[in-house]
């Protein structure tokens, strides 16, 4: 991330080109890394907007900053091209060529079992450290990745037609009932009081991991929770978001209100824009606090 707009301005050539490939490949970054947004980890869920962020800052600086090259323009095209168009369609190419094989010689839930491998021998080796507040949230961490895989993996989106709506969806419920039933875990790791409360957890997912090996989705769903009614969910959704909708939308028409002094006009937009996708994001009370600071200081009445 660091030294690749540096080599970006001695391959290509000249600022502009520079900031063209950095905001290319925040873009690409914010694309191949869209699942994280869905993890119930603070941290991961701030990878998308914050990439999402720097690629369209990194636009906007190639919009507004004037075109030129240190070197000859044509080398730094031809070097352009030659990335573009050569090395980075070769790439893309010989990796999906190697995932297409991959899946074709594995079993459905291979790639889970495997993962949940990895999270047992994880919390099983560090299972004395029970008391260890940062082991725990470690631990909580892989849990909630490895429901995030459960969820991508057990919907066989790619065993089941685009046109079958219904049955996509019935296996897209079932998959969210799963890591749902994973994500329980989190709540004995975290309120655990001795060795043995993280044994009984990875007890458990040791027999999660038999029923994956023999591919018994029944067995999977025995313990798995019911999920929230669609409308329920709709309405958890739009509580969710719609304070923090309220407060981008204000930020968009700030400057329709009279009397802000424009200096304090632009701050309170980028401000107000800040604190609206922190409510979006982890709806913390205290970013209600903020936007009345921010509203206190800079209109005209309170």
């Amino acid at each position: 991330m660091i030294w690749l707009p540096i080599a970006g301005m001695v391959i290509f050539g000249g600022m502009r080109i520079s900031m063209i490939f950095t905001a290319v490949m925040f873009t690409c970054c914010t694309v191949m890394m869209w699942r994280t947004f869905f993890h119930r980890v603070l941290f991961a869920r701030l990878i998308v907007p914050l990439t999402a962020f720097l690629a369209a800052l990194m636009w906007w600086m190639v919009y507004v900053s004037e075109p030129g090259f240190s070197i000859s323009p044509s080398i730094a095209l031809f070097s352009f091209l030659v990335l573009m168009l050569g090395s980075l369609p070769a790439i893309i190419w010989l990796y999906r060529k190697w995932r297409h094989s991959d899946r074709q010689q594995a079993h459905a839930y291979d790639a889970l079992a495997m993962a949940a491998v990895h999270v047992v021998d994880v919390i099983h080796g560090e299972r004395h450290l029970w008391h260890h507040g940062k082991r725990i949230r470690r631990w909580c961490e892989l849990l909630e990745n490895f429901a995030v895989e459960v969820t991508t993996c057990l919907s066989l989106k790619d065993r089941v037609d685009p046109a079958d709506t219904g049955l996509r969806r019935e296996l897209r419920e079932e998959a969210l009932r799963v890591a749902e039933a994973i994500r329980l875990h989190k709540r004995a790791l975290v309120t655990a009081s001795c060795i043995e409360d993280v044994e009984r957890v990875v007890n458990s997912l040791i027999c999660g991991i038999d029923d994956l090996v023999r591919e018994d989705r029944a067995a999977l769903l025995v313990n798995a929770p019911d999920l929230p009614s669609r409308i329920s969910r709709l309405r958890t959704m739009g509580a969710r978001l719609l304070p923090g909708i309220v407060v981008i939308g204000i930020s968009v028409v700030l400057p329709l209100v009279p009397g802000i002094p424009p200096d304090a006009e632009s701050s309170a937009r980028w401000m107000l824009a800040l604190v609206g996708a922190s409510m979006i994001l982890s709806s913390s009370p205290e970013a209600v606090g903020a936007v009345r600071d921010v509203l206190g200081r800079s209109l005209p009445f309170k």
